[in-house]
């Protein structure tokens, strides 16, 4: 037996004392397709890859979500060594009474879910989707409120914004089971360096690597309607490169600023012209910012503040009015391949540790703390920054850059707030991450933190959502499975050679790209918010309305947010940087959901 049944991005409910709730919904217009076989029912959406043979001609003759329940009763929860690429799923078993759900490895296929009451579980590819069942709950998470911040512009897996939802992190499955939700990880990244192989024969196997992702993203698609984001860095030029070998005069496009030090149109148009494609230039100015500020913050289910959505967006808008349907994006590359600078600037504090611990303890941090008066000396405040971070883990070193490392959280929240809130959940989440890391080289675990907390939980989230809100798909070549699982073979050495980023991948494709794009420094689309907030006073406006209207929520001591209001309408933020662009992105998520 099949049946149609409503895809869940909207909405499905499954639960094990009513089975026949999910069934009830089939009526119900909408996109995408359940399928239901006697005691299962299935759907899985993405681009999923089958890998043994077997599976991938069903997949061919009856649909992905067929194959699916084959996979699953033949092979239960170990489905999962079978099926690549970027998923999510649901299998809702009613004879064992069991749901299971989950998304890809890399986290690009999103999953959110709430347990509400015993025996029901709600789940949907957005919080809004499951916040839409009437028996969920929309209780803003205070503690998600804390972690935007701390985190800078984005919520991580697996919390939300809401007390009642949660998200499912790259590479992992929910089982829900007499009544009981475990979420476990399927799949890690699997760092084993394979110093064995000579240089040469790496570089060639990443070449090999790249060009069939690039095939594969390429799959099905008309190539007069496929075109690539640009910037001029590595992984927007290798794409194009890529795609110039499949299709002759590729579209690429890019998003220039009249602003000095984020204009990267000259690096994108030595690409374009080595390459030889249709190039597209839109420059972004401030209008253009202040118009799509209330589209972003609403097509995001979860306050999301990351800037550069608004370039990613104009991009992508300009791509589908020049009719393309799919965008290639280079998202992954600093990731895989060693191309974040904290990765290098962080082993400065690793000399700290070699001092003597005598000395250290006994001698330079009493005088650092304690002389009175030395802290007016600039010289006296750096170090005393320098010790205060070298002595952190690392995972918590990696992720402090906030506005907590210039004020503390009893400055900026209220005590009601603060009340549900712990400080160090943060931090704890990434160690978490940090130390779970199938590799012990210290390489490894801050990619992989990188990873989880940096690609999946914002770079993915910002780049798919507004090609969304453009109104076209976008494909990831970069995180093409063999791709991510060679890059877990390179030996942390090779990746940084001689102190250099992406040093290893600079060199693998030195015959391939322009020498110009070779030597760039990284950069990536970019926005001069903290100018535009100073020079063009409707967005300075937006901003200061915002920080007001946000004291109505009462999370936020109304002190400091008319502060940072004051240092607005004097043009200066003092300190605060940012963090008014992320307070201002909140509070129009609000405003979106008419939340009070």
């Amino acid at each position: 037996m099949v049946a149609r049944l409503p895809a869940y991005r909207s909405c499905i409910t499954h639960s094990l004392a009513e089975p026949a709730v999910a069934l009830a919904l089939q009526a119900e217009a909408n996109t995408g397709s359940w399928i239901v076989d006697r005691d299962l029912l299935a759907t899985l959406e993405g681009h999923p890859i089958w890998v043994d043979p077997d599976l991938a001609k069903i997949a061919r003759a009856r649909g992905h979500a067929a194959t699916l329940i084959e996979t699953y009763r033949r092979h239960g929860l170990k489905l999962f060594d079978h099926l690549k690429g970027d998923f999510s799923l649901a299998v809702l078993d009613r004879a064992s009474e069991r749901a299971l759900l989950a998304i890809d490895r890399m986290g690009i296929q999103p999953l959110c879910y709430a347990h509400p009451a015993p025996g029901v579980l709600v789940f949907g590819a957005t919080t809004d989707s499951v916040r839409a069942h009437p028996a969920v709950g929309a209780s803003v998470r205070l503690q998600a409120l804390y972690d935007f911040l701390y985190f800078i512009d984005r919520i991580p897996a697996p919390d939300t914004v809401y007390e009642e939802q949660s998200k499912l992190p790259p590479g992992h499955y929910l089982l829900f089971e007499k009544g009981e939700v475990q979420l476990k990880p399927y799949w890690r990244m699997p760092y084993a360096a394979d110093r064995a192989r000579r240089k040469d024969e790496l570089a060639a196997d990443l070449l090999r690597h790249l060009r069939a992702a690039l095939a594969g993203s390429l799959d099905g698609e008309n190539f007069d309607k496929v075109g690539t984001f640009l910037s001029g860095g590595l992984d927007s030029s290798t794409i194009l490169g890529l795609l110039a070998e499949a299709a002759p005069r590729p579209k690429s496009f890019t998003i220039g600023f009249g602003v000095e030090g984020f204009d990267e149109v000259p690096y994108a148009k030595v690409a374009a012209n080595h390459f030889e494609s249709v190039h597209h230039v839109y420059y972004v100015g401030p209008a253009d910012v202040v118009a799509a500020i209330p589209k972003v913050a609403e097509i995001y289910d979860e306050p999301f503040a990351n800037s550069s959505a608004i370039p990613a967006y104009y991009c992508a808008l300009h791509a589908k009015e020049a009719g393309v349907d799919v965008l290639l994006a280079g998202d992954g590359g600093d990731e895989l391949f060693a191309g974040n600078s904290r990765y290098r600037d962080d082993a400065v504090f690793d000399h700290y540790g070699l001092i003597p611990e005598a000395l250290r303890k006994g001698v330079i941090e009493p005088l650092l703390n304690g002389v009175p008066g030395l802290n007016r000396i600039p010289i006296v405040r750096k170090l005393r920054r320098y010790v205060s971070l070298a002595k952190r883990p690392v995972a918590e070193r990696l992720t402090c850059n906030n506005i907590y490392s210039s004020r503390s959280p009893e400055a900026i929240f209220t005590e009601e707030a603060l009340s549900a809130m712990s400080l160090g959940a943060p931090a704890a989440l990434a160690d978490e991450i940090y130390e779970e890391t199938a590799s012990e080289a210290k390489l490894h675990r801050m990619m992989h933190l990188d990873l989880r907390i940096t690609l999946a939980d914002s770079d993915l989230r910002k780049v798919s959502r507004m090609c969304e809100l453009a109104g076209l798909r976008v494909r990831f070549p970069f995180l093409n499975d063999a791709i991510v699982e060679f890059s877990a073979t390179i030996p942390p050495e090779l990746l940084l050679e001689g102190g250099r980023l992406r040093g290893f991948y600079k060199e693998a494709l030195g015959d391939f790209l322009p020498p110009e794009i070779l030597a760039k420094k990284k950069k990536g689309f970019g926005l001069p918010y903290l100018e535009l907030v100073h020079t063009y006073k409707p967005l300075n406006q937006l901003v200061c309305d915002s920080l007001q209207s946000l004291k109505k929520r009462r999370y936020f001591r109304g002190a400091f947010l008319d502060s940072a209001t004051d240092r607005l309408h004097a043009g200066g933020l003092h300190g605060l940087g940012g963090v008014v662009w992320d307070l201002m992105m909140l509070e129009m998520w609000f405003e979106s959901r008419a939340m009070s």
